[in-house]
């Protein structure tokens, strides 16, 4: 049996001792053996002779943090690696996240198995790492010299003898490219004796050395610890302290000031604060990120600067402070952020809660890729980026996907994007990107992924790229005898008209989605309108011009879905009653982004459009014809307008629809869908099934 070093007064200090298993120890405040025995058999103890003689009484903050609790087996919502460390794992024992630096694993063991581990999916299953593998993964860092920094972690690496510690921070210094070498331990915590001056004297041959402590509450500063950190400070070693947000712990202003000035006191800066990771069996410990940021409120101005640590969540990305800088949103559910790289993430609020049967169920990862809107730089056009998604539409789009019981991965497709499908592994993409320079910017996406393999919904390369410049669509939609305006292509103001063509004509750019680069005065009617127009195209857009002939009639939008046998949705109509009189009657920018806008008291979309049967059936019917012969797949939106003979013309192709999830905002394929029954979910899951379906990961 098991002995440890206690006194049998709950209020007594470490040093004052008695004999007793640690079972009747907990006995003694009340604990429930048997409750703890069968969380033990899925998640082990250990308790360190010196931290459990600090608990006062049952539940305290030194308790929760060591004593098993059965909510560790109540947790269904969070996962085992939710840092996806095993992915980044590039040899044995070493994890390699981030540009510079790696993180070192020399050690399996722990001096306490801290009941909130971010790898408590190994703790007490694992034998001891092997010297071997250690030597292995330096020589890993040695053939790398991008790596400057080496965090040397486990486990707890001081678990290990003075001497094998010497020989791998020997090995360490002796690389010339590694400038900075940190340890990061919990010892000087809750096995404060293993501090001794010759490890001191030991590690100080070693710098630039760091050490980050791990502390959760005042509580835990002791004599004992306060020793433990001057002995390391003395030996000229900077010591931060790295603090998880605990609920019950640690999740209030008045406990963290107090931690925090402690620390300070003790010479250890407070360095981070993490939220606590989403790791399987630890979702009683997690707050809500609001808790955390009104904490660091409190915290800034009430105490000194150098009290003030870091509130960071740390994903599968790596470590991302918690300012207005990187967060995009905060929901009851989850807050959404972008990293050091722009990278967007979602991470989890506390109690996200799933549906039953999602829960232990093995799910597809779906890639979700997109270009996020951002305010345009002052040397950029005003609409660069207005066919890019706003946050919100991304949300809903993760959201829907996540109700169809599938892991999301968000993928903003950057200068960085092939470098964050390589590292991540998908199963499937759901693409919106729209791509980010070029002509052709559409199909970029796809043959990236085209490239690695990766299956993914919507239309291919070679159909992104035709559908985006209006001029080769109009000749594939002209060959096949589907009406469309007739057209002429400027490359310079220099080029005469065609006599075919003939006035009212539309002036817009050729590869453009999203009404950019048509305003109200695209519209012309002379030869002097029009050079003028053709001019503006040319220079603002820096590509063609595209000139057709202008049709007066009605204007519709008709929204497609599936393949094989796709259906056609209920028929948009966009009205322009609404419009002042000096504004032509078309959906230009002006119209769509300006005068169409939720606080418009008006509804310039009708949805089911009011017509008669035959010319319903004449506009689907060109529809499902253009959709055809261009090779569009699982959705796509075409746009037509009348001619004066009430001909349905197309005038445009576009195979990534606009899915903004607010009805008020009038996008018309989710509002063809609405009017078809769907709620937005339900679109969503339509597109991602077609597409599976045709790619053979879903049965019809």
């Amino acid at each position: 049996m098991r002995k440890i070093i206690l006194n049998q007064k709950k209020d007594c200090e470490p040093h004052s001792v008695k004999y007793t298993s640690i079972d009747e120890h907990l006995m003694n405040f009340g604990a429930d053996i048997k409750e703890i025995e069968r969380v033990k058999r899925k998640y082990p103890m250990k308790i360190p002779h010196y931290f459990l003689g600090l608990i006062k009484e049952k539940e305290d903050p030194i308790w929760k943090q060591c004593v098993p609790s059965i909510e560790e087996l109540k947790d269904v919502y969070n996962i085992e690696d939710p840092l996806r460390e095993e992915k980044h794992t590039r040899v044995s024992c070493l994890v390699h996240k981030y540009p510079d630096r790696v993180l070192l694993l020399v050690s399996s063991k722990c001096a306490m198995y801290c009941r909130f581990c971010t790898r408590k999916r190994k703790v007490g299953r694992t034998q001891q790492i092997s010297m071997v593998e250690i030597f292995r993964a330096i020589d890993y860092i040695r053939e790398h010299k991008e790596v400057r920094d080496v965090l040397v972690s486990g486990g707890d690496p001081l678990t290990r003898t003075d001497r094998e510690l010497e020989i791998i921070l020997k090995e360490l210094r002796s690389i010339p490219h590694v400038d900075i070498i940190r340890i990061g331990t919990r010892i000087p915590c809750v096995q404060p004796s293993r501090i001794t001056k010759r490890l001191a004297n030991m590690l100080r041959k070693y710098h630039p050395l760091y050490i980050n402590i791990h502390f959760n509450h005042p509580m835990e500063i002791t004599e004992e610890s306060k020793k433990a950190c001057e002995t390391l400070a003395d030996a000229g070693i900077p010591l931060g302290s790295q603090t998880v947000l605990l609920k019950g712990v640690n999740d209030s202003v008045e406990v963290m000031k107090e931690l925090v000035q402690k620390l300070l006191s003790i010479r250890v800066k407070p360095y981070y604060v993490y939220q606590c990771d989403p790791v399987m069996g630890v979702e009683h410990f997690r707050t809500s990120i609001d808790v955390g940021i009104n904490i660091m409120k409190q915290l800034q101005g009430f105490t000194s600067g150098l009290c003030i640590p870091h509130f960071v969540i740390d994903g599968p990305g790596g470590k991302i402070p918690i300012s207005p800088q990187y967060v995009k949103e905060i929901t009851p559910e989850e807050i959404i952020v972008t990293n050091y790289l722009n990278d967007m993430y979602t991470y989890p609020n506390s109690h996200k809660v799933f549906s039953n049967e999602l829960i232990n169920k093995e799910r597809l990862r779906i890639g979700l890729t997109f270009n996020l809107k951002r305010d345009p730089a002052k040397n950029e056009r005003f609409d660069k980026y207005s066919e890019f998604d706003d946050i919100s539409t991304i949300d809903a789009i993760r959201k829907a996907i996540e109700s169809g019981g599938y892991e999301v991965v968000l993928l903003e497709a950057n200068l960085d994007f092939i470098e964050k499908l390589k590292k991540t592994r998908v199963d499937f993409v759901f693409n919106i990107a729209e791509g980010i320079n070029g002509d052709s910017r559409e199909s970029q996406v796809p043959a990236i992924l085209d490239m690695f393999n990766i299956p993914y919904s919507g239309s291919g390369v070679l159909t992104q790229a035709i559908t985006l410049t209006k001029s080769m669509t109009k000749d594939i939609l002209l060959y096949h005898n589907i009406p469309t305006p007739n057209y002429q292509l400027f490359k310079n103001t220099r080029q005469k008209l065609k006599p075919a063509l003939k006035f009212p004509l539309i002036v817009k750019p050729n590869c453009e989605g999203s009404s950019k680069g048509i305003n109200n005065n695209s519209l012309v009617f002379d030869d002097e309108s029009l050079t003028k127009q053709i001019k503006y195209v040319i220079n603002n857009y820096s590509q063609d011009a595209l000139v057709e002939e202008y049709c007066n009639g009605r204007e519709f939008t008709v929204s497609i879905l599936g393949n094989v046998k796709p259906k056609v949705l209920p028929i948009v109509e966009i009205t322009f009653d609404h419009l002042p009189e000096n504004i032509n009657k078309f959906d230009s920018y002006e119209v769509k982004w300006i005068y169409d806008n939720p606080k418009n008291p008006i509804d310039p979309i009708s949805c089911p459009a009011n017509l008669t049967p035959k010319l319903r059936k004449q506009v689907e019917k060109i529809a499902l014809d253009a959709y055809s012969v261009l090779g569009c797949v699982d959705c796509c939106r075409i746009d037509l307008r009348l001619d004066s003979n009430g001909i349905p013309n197309v005038l445009d192709v576009n195979t990534l629809p606009g899915l903004i999830p607010d009805p008020k905002q009038n996008s018309r394929f989710p509002r063809a869908c609405f009017a078809a029954g769907m709620t937005y979910n339900q679109m969503i899951l339509e597109i991602l099934h077609a597409g599976m379906i045709r790619c053979g990961l879903r049965n019809k």
